[in-house]
């Protein structure tokens, strides 16, 4: 159940590489927390399950948990700063969900925007792509449940996952962020029932919500890859 309360809103900003800022309503802020929230256990393996389900169906391969990029991430959280860390890996942020696993589908869901064919970022679609990217191999997330009531401080439980190597570089993403596969055809890896083969029409900015975005520029050689962080409004 969303509770109507107009000053309370949800919020989902994507990646350090690449970020979207939406306005949503959000949970009853007086409900019971989501176990997945509340279990360490149960929070990191909804986070692998679901996570990993998106990639299988996007021909990528399962990500490993890093006990480093959540250690970072579970730091960012408690700050409870509704706005990306400045730090070296990408980043998905988002806040208000009832729940981690909605708050993967939450990213996951962009994918309805993304054009394959083009191959590029969009601040629409940043989220997405930086959660399927098949160059990053880790991710480490953290939570926090905020109260949101100063400004610029998240509301409900804020979620961020950091992940290694960063995705949304530019000039890579054609290989890096591939259409749906069949079945018979994904990476072996663990599936969550709860995710959907493809979800309706998303909105880019619901709500009324402002946007902002960025993305990496990605220069490699041999096995050096140098990102500078490109930001606009």
């Amino acid at each position: 159940m969303f509770a109507r309360l107009p000053t309370a809103l949800l919020f989902l900003l994507s990646t350090a590489s690449a970020s979207t800022l939406s306005l949503h309503i959000p949970r009853d802020s007086n409900s019971k927390a989501s176990a997945d929230y509340t279990s360490d256990s149960l929070f990191k393996s909804t986070i692998l399950n679901v996570t990993n389900t998106y990639r299988k169906q996007h021909n990528a391969t399962s990500l490993k948990w890093n006990d480093t990029l959540a250690d970072f991430a579970k730091d960012w959280s408690e700050k409870c700063n509704f706005e990306h860390s400045g730090g070296p890996n990408g980043e998905n942020l988002s806040s208000g969900y009832p729940n981690a696993s909605q708050s993967i589908i939450a990213w996951g869901h962009e994918r309805v925007d993304y054009d394959f064919k083009k191959g590029e970022f969009t601040h629409e679609t940043g989220h997405f792509s930086q959660l399927v990217w098949k160059a990053t191999k880790t991710v480490g997330c953290g939570r926090t449940e905020c109260d949101g009531q100063d400004k610029g401080k998240a509301p409900g439980w804020f979620v961020v996952c950091e992940y290694y190597p960063p995705g949304n570089v530019i000039g890579s993403f054609i290989e890096n962020v591939q259409a749906q596969v069949p079945k018979d055809e994904q990476p072996e890896g663990p599936s969550d029932p709860d995710v959907p083969e493809q979800e309706p029409d998303a909105k880019e900015c619901p709500l009324g919500g402002d946007c902002s975005s960025g993305v990496r520029i990605g220069v490699s050689s041999l096995a050096v890859a140098v990102w500078v962080t490109v930001w606009w409004l």
